[in-house]
């Protein structure tokens, strides 16, 4: 029932529009090894395991900073929760923006001709200073994954109504890919296209482009650079990215002692 409830929510937000304003916001992010950048894979970590990820966003001409700081904890070997708290650095604009907090149900498995399909709620809630904030919002949608070939596809169709009543629907659609080029190395790369919350059509495109580090059993660590080729944005942004995950993915065994017997 209650992945029935979250489908509902999901086609709620579809549903629900507004109205024109221009800016946008971070919103809740993937946190490795369940993502690629921006884009969510609808994997999750096994049940018990929380996850924390630090992330630095640069901009160039002109200059600015976001740092995002998200924590994820799986609930089942299904279900995750997550939340992300992002703080943007510019002239003038500084400040939190809204925190945001998603539900993530991996309710189709993968098998050799069809993806796995995960549903992804999430809402935010009216934290951040005025000038960078929807006064919270709530959407969501679904996240494909599949595994072709040596490379894993991740597809997301997501959509958030904001609260603030001169802001329009915002559509997200991203296409992630990671291929696995050593035993702690991932090649990974990920196109994203959104209309913003102030124009009714696309007027974000950005490619971007990196790796996956795995020094540790509890470490990944993620630095790309992205190129926006029609955006309000700068044209060039570098990400870094550190994620911690407690159990470490090494530690979760399972022994089994047999007593001998005489």
């Amino acid at each position: 029932m209650k992945r029935y409830i979250m489908v509902l929510l999901c086609i709620w937000g579809i549903l629900c529009t507004a109205a024109a304003y221009g800016f946008d916001v971070k919103g809740l992010q993937p946190l490795q090894p369940n993502g690629v950048f921006s884009t969510f894979s609808t994997s999750t970590n096994p049940a018990g395991v929380f996850a924390t990820q630090f992330e630095l966003e640069h901009s160039v001409d002109p200059t600015s900073y976001q740092v995002n700081a998200s924590f994820s904890v799986a609930v089942t070997d299904a279900i995750e929760i997550s939340a992300t708290m992002p703080y943007h650095m510019k002239t003038g604009e500084s400040g939190f923006e809204d925190d945001a907090i998603g539900i993530k149900d991996r309710f189709i498995e993968e098998d050799q001709y069809t993806p796995s399909v995960a549903a992804l709620v999430v809402g935010s809630v009216p934290s951040g200073r005025d000038v960078i904030s929807t006064d919270g919002r709530i959407g969501g949608g679904l996240i494909f994954s599949k595994k072709i070939g040596p490379f894993k596809t991740h597809a997301n169709a997501l959509i958030y109504s904001p609260f603030k009543h001169d802001l329009n629907t915002e559509v997200d659609f991203m296409l992630g890919s990671e291929l696995q080029a050593a035993n702690n190395i991932s090649v990974l790369t990920e196109v994203q296209t959104k209309k913003s919350s102030d124009i009714n059509k696309f007027d974000y495109w950005d490619w971007k482009i990196g790796y996956r580090f795995r020094p540790l059993d509890f470490l990944y660590t993620t630095l790309s650079a992205g190129y926006g080729f029609k955006t309000r944005y700068p044209d060039l942004h570098v990400f870094l990215s550190f994620t911690f995950i407690s159990p470490p993915a090494g530690k979760i065994l399972k022994y089994i002692y047999e007593e001998e017997k005489e």
